[in-house]
């Protein structure tokens, strides 16, 4: 007989409240809804429920006291991009109207995507390892570990999100690809934690968490560094 899992109703993970991280930025260069180049700037919290987002023309960047306070409230965060070099082309854009301090500390704290679902994969397979070192002891007979969702490549997430819902501008659809990625790869980490914690010989393995491990510890170190900087 299969060991039975727990109830999923059991297994609740706190989704949005992250102590000692902040959250994520996303940051967005194309068309506003006239066709006029703009940046759009989303702040995300920890697991990609967006707080605040704002399209600025580019060209009127210089005399937007604004979005100077804009870019600063991003301090503490980490920038999220398909790749690396995507969110630094857009610092460069803007560094100009941007104290130094701020674009360095931003500059730091780049995250992607395709990073943050490897560390997933990562996990996967490692329980299921432990799976398998479990059913070389057990008696009972034991079914692998089923994911509610499977991971997607990265290029694959990138042109199904894409594809969403017509946004006001192609800038903001951007940035809301963008951040549609970092709060379906949160809840990925999520149900893969819920698939394990069923399992109670996988619980040794610590109590559930909000986010992987290193993506964790990225969001409190830019955090940290932001608090200390202001001592």
């Amino acid at each position: 007989m299969a060991e039975p899992e727990e109830s999923e109703s059991e297994l609740a993970i706190s989704v949005d409240y992250v102590p000692g991280a902040r959250g994520h930025a996303v940051l967005a260069v194309g068309p506003d809804a006239d066709g006029v180049e703009a940046v759009a700037v989303w702040r995300l919290s920890p697991t990609g429920r967006a707080g605040g987002a704002w399209v600025v023309r580019l060209d009127e960047v210089a005399q937007d006291d604004q979005f100077v306070h804009v870019m600063w409230m991003l301090q503490g965060r980490c920038l999220v991009g398909w790749d690396r070099e995507g969110p630094e082309a857009i610092l460069d854009r803007i560094a100009h109207v941007l104290p130094p301090e701020l674009v360095s500390t931003l500059r730091g704290n780049v995250l992607t995507v395709p990073e943050l679902l490897a560390e997933i994969t990562e996990h996967r397979s490692a329980y299921g390892d432990a799976v398998d070192r479990q059913r070389a002891v057990s008696k009972s007979k034991l079914a692998p570990l089923a994911w509610p969702t499977e991971l997607p490549d990265h290029e694959d997430l990138a042109i199904r999100l894409a594809a969403q819902p017509r946004a006001a501008s192609p800038v903001a659809g951007s940035a809301l690809a963008l951040t549609s990625a970092v709060a379906l790869t949160a809840q990925l980490w999520q149900d893969t934690e819920q698939a394990r914690y069923r399992r109670k010989y996988l619980r040794a393995l610590g109590e559930p968490q909000p986010l992987p491990p290193r993506w964790l510890a990225w969001l409190r170190a830019a955090a940290d560094n932001s608090a200390q900087a202001t001592i």
